[in-house]
């Protein structure tokens, strides 16, 4: 199975919390970094908090998309 891309907007679950555990949690992906020599992805992150990281790939254990907002007077 394929790896869905993850884009900006989208919400991600660290797989990991820093020395206090402050890191863990929900982000929004505000950036999509180059890929590293190693072919790794990179995202610039932001928490609830309002605190930015940058995570590598291999650090993400669930992405969802963010839900699209209905256009306005469609029904469905």
């Amino acid at each position: 199975m394929t790896e869905r891309p993850i884009k900006v907007g989208d919400t991600v679950r660290l797989s990991f919390g820093f020395a206090d555990r402050s890191g863990e949690g929900d982000y929004e992906i505000i950036r999509v970094m180059p890929a590293r020599e190693s072919g790794e992805r990179h995202y610039r992150v932001r928490g609830i908090d309002g605190r930015e990281r940058a995570i590598g790939h291999d650090q993400i254990i669930v992405s969802k998309a963010k839900a699209k907002s209905p256009v306005p007077g469609s029904r469905g």
